[in-house]
């Protein structure tokens, strides 16, 4: 069975490291770059390593969308970079429309843009940086799979194409309470890892540093459900409402 036609806009560490999988599955994958971004892109392709294997893979690379037509537009730009990559998406035609950048405010804009059937909320799984020889090392989030919004089915056809490309994933019945969930959660452990000068092992052994974490997000997960939003994923809930603070710490 041919693979989809998958449009990319965004050429980060995140970009990249699903453009690799959606390539190695059989995916037909465009990257929207600009500037010296595309030159690299198109001379050099993208090469990555999981820590295993290491492959370079050679996607089309464009400058516009205008026009064309994509089974799946996927948006994984910086929250800063969303309205000029939105604004870039509207210029192609049909597909469904997967935005995978940090929105706690949710996608009612989107869906008022583009329609809530084109539109399928996900969130990566992965992590990693660019190395200085260009090289994106990354690894998959065991404990946070690529999370996928579902919408009526329409969601599908991106579970389809992720898992082939490698990518575990999990579903959510709410991506935007999904998203503001994992807002409360990475701003408390940002906080505290910034407190810890970014080291875990610090972190961990800093029992009032980990004690503040646990009480902001329990705020945080107080005022959302107070604006009726749900927590999700619930575990999430679980484990920071209901763990008494000393087995926490």
């Amino acid at each position: 069975m041919a693979g989809d036609s998958v449009l990319v806009i965004g050429a980060g560490v995140i970009g990249r490291i699903y453009v690799g999988g959606l390539i190695r599955s059989g995916h037909d994958v465009t990257v929207l770059a600009r500037g010296q971004t595309a030159v690299c892109l198109a001379a050099e392709g993208i090469t990555l390593c999981d820590g295993a294997v290491v492959e370079t893979v050679r996607p089309r690379v464009v400058d516009t969308a205008a026009g064309e037509r994509y089974d799946l537009i996927v948006i994984a730009v910086r929250r800063d970079q969303s309205p000029g990559a939105i604004d870039v998406a509207a210029t192609a035609t049909g597909g469904l429309i997967v935005p995978m950048f940090n929105n706690p405010l949710g996608l009612g804009g989107l869906r008022e843009r583009f329609g809530a059937d084109r539109v399928v909320g996900a969130f990566p799984g992965v992590g990693g940086y660019r190395a200085a020889d260009g090289t994106v090392r990354y690894l998959r989030i065991r404990r946070q799979p690529t999370t996928v919004g579902r919408n009526e089915g329409r969601e599908q056809r991106l579970v389809r194409a992720f898992r082939a490309a490698g990518f575990p994933v999990a579903l959510t019945s709410d991506m935007d309470a999904w998203l503001a969930t994992h807002a409360v959660f990475v701003v408390a452990l940002s906080a505290a890892l910034e407190h810890a000068d970014y080291s875990l092992s610090r972190l961990t052994g800093d029992k009032a540093a980990v004690r503040a974490m646990v009480h902001t997000v329990r705020d945080g997960f107080t005022a959302l459900e107070r604006r009726g939003i749900t927590i999700q994923p619930p575990a999430l809930r679980t484990i920071f409402t209901r763990v008494p603070l000393p087995a926490a710490t």
